[in-house]
Formats: structure tokens, C-alpha cells, sequence
């Protein structure tokens, strides 16, 4: 930006969305996986792990993505027992069978 030079510049985190404001999201996930136990999961767009949490403790294992460096960092810090990379899904490769449930909540 040049000196004077007006910027339309919007960053998108200064319009955070309240997601789940009603909290349903738990119960959903409790309907749709009754059971994380020993189950293998991928959660693609897992931010900070406002999801993950919901889960991680009883999966057998969690691979959680997102391509925000910052976030994955507090979902490193919250979640140590999480493989948790900063990386975009076309980036993001896993060898085949190598999941049994694929999560994506409030991802585009």
C-alpha cells in the first residue's frame, strides 16, 4: 500500500461466526458415530480443535488438518495426543484404508 492509498482489504478472521451457537453439534455427532472407540479419524478443517475435543479422548487415533498454522498450534497445545498439521486438504495425502471416519464441520 502506498502512502495515502486507501485499502479494501477485509481479513475474514475480524468476522468470527459463532459456530454451533445452539450447541447441537455434539449431540449430532453422538447420532451420526455412537461410538469413536478404537475407530480411526480424519477430521479435515479441525481449526483449534473445538470439534476434535468432542472425541479425541476415546478415538484410537485422530489426524486432524486445517491450513491455519496459528490454529493448529492451540489444537497442538490443547490436544498433544492429536497428529495435528498445518496443511491444505489438496495438499494432505494419507495411504488408502488408512481412516474409518472422515470428519468435516463448518469446512468449505
Amino acid at each position: 500500500m502506498l502512502d495515502g492509498e486507501a485499502t479494501n482489504h477485509l481479513d475474514l478472521r475480524d468476522m468470527a461466526i459463532d459456530e454451533d451457537p445452539e450447541g447441537h453439534e455434539p449431540a449430532v455427532l453422538r447420532a451420526m458415530v455412537p461410538s469413536f472407540a478404537s475407530r480411526r479419524i480424519l477430521e479435515i478443517g479441525c481449526g483449534s480443535g473445538r470439534l476434535t475435543q468432542q472425541y479425541a479422548s476415546e478415538a484410537g487415533s485422530v489426524v486432524a488438518i486445517d491450513p491455519d498454522a496459528d490454529e493448529i498450534a492451540e489444537l497442538r497445545a490443547a490436544l498433544p495426543a492429536v497428529d495435528a498439521r498445518a496443511v491444505a486438504i489438496a495438499d494432505f495425502m494419507l495411504p488408502a484404508q488408512s481412516v474409518d471416519i472422515v470428519l468435516f464441520a463448518w469446512s468449505l
